[in-house]
């Protein structure tokens, strides 16, 4: 019993043992992929929105560059005033595209440079609808003003969106090397899980092949020590008969050579004394109805 519950307890013990290691790699492993897909949808997928909407900032500072352009062309047979409904459709999808961009940058950029790019869209914008205005009224002025002051501002925001392009690169290159690492790191520790679990495994399986043997090199001990006490025990009930069938039968034998003599005895009596030999006969027949009555007759003969 006390084998059965020591073991009993050693295989709990591992059993415990081994679900409290899968159990606690099983945390690791869902807070690494939990850290994973936060990583995926707060910086990458982030950033490639924020891409998206930096890229199509940029073309529209490109298509305002080929409009500027345009305007300065004096071949042109164009107002300044006719590309006025094409600046205020790109006004439009560029002040949307910054507003999106604004809510989608990514944690690693300073506010300072968040306000730079909506700041210098602004004047950019102020500096543009201002062209417009100075056309109506002198059209030289304003391509003049277009060649030295609105180009450079064009030039300088999208340099200034070239440059949150490549932060954005960065930053998804190390996502990228994060996200890697990450992998990495749960590949390595599936690595680790398994070897443990197969040690562990092993070292159950070499203990139980162990107290098994053992085990069973105590019953084999057990049974020879169960044969030896029964075969100590049939000799000692071999020898405890022998010796009360010796005792049996010298006392017996000195018992019936004592009635003998004394049957001798009163043999030669009753041939001297009738009135003895009277006495035994009636005590014979009397003793021989008893016998009879109770069902154990046996023939009895005196002489």
């Amino acid at each position: 019993m006390k084998l059965k519950r020591s073991l009993n307890l050693r295989l709990l013990a591992g059993l415990a043992v081994t679900l409290t290691a899968a159990a606690v790699y099983s945390a690791y492993t869902a807070r690494q992929i939990r850290g994973l897909r936060e990583l995926q949808r707060e910086t990458i997928d982030r950033n490639r929105i924020e891409s998206l909407l930096l890229l199509r900032i940029q073309n529209d500072l490109n298509a305002l560059g080929l409009i500027m352009r345009d305007m300065l062309d004096s071949s042109e047979p164009y107002p300044l005033s006719a590309w006025e409904n094409q600046w205020k459709r790109m006004r439009a999808d560029l002040r949307d595209a910054i507003e999106r961009e604004s809510r989608y940058a990514p944690r690693t950029r300073t506010a300072d440079q968040n306000r730079y790019l909506a700041s210098s869209a602004a004047q950019f914008a102020d500096a543009f609808d201002r062209i417009f205005e100075l056309a109506r009224t002198n059209e030289n002025e304003a391509r003049t003003r277009i060649r030295l002051s609105l180009q450079a501002r064009q030039a300088a925001l999208s340099t200034a969106v070239s440059r949150l392009l490549v932060q954005n690169n960065e930053s998804e290159e190390q996502a990228a090397a994060h996200t890697h690492e990450i992998y990495w790191r749960v590949e390595r520790n599936l690595y680790v899980f398994l070897a443990a679990m197969l040690v562990v495994i092993g070292g159950s399986s070499a203990y139980l092949i162990q107290y098994n043997d053992r085990l069973l090199r105590h019953v084999t001990s057990l049974s020879e020590r169960r044969s030896e006490l029964a075969q100590q025990l049939i000799s000692t009930q071999e020898n405890a008969f022998r010796s009360i069938s010796r005792e049996l039968h010298d006392d017996f034998g000195q018992i019936l050579t004592a009635i003998g003599v004394m049957l001798q005895r009163a043999k030669r009596r009753a041939e001297t004394a009738p009135e003895l030999r009277a006495g035994l006969r009636r005590y014979m027949k009397s003793r021989r109805r008893r016998l009879k009555k109770s069902g154990r007759c046996r023939r009895l003969c005196i002489r």
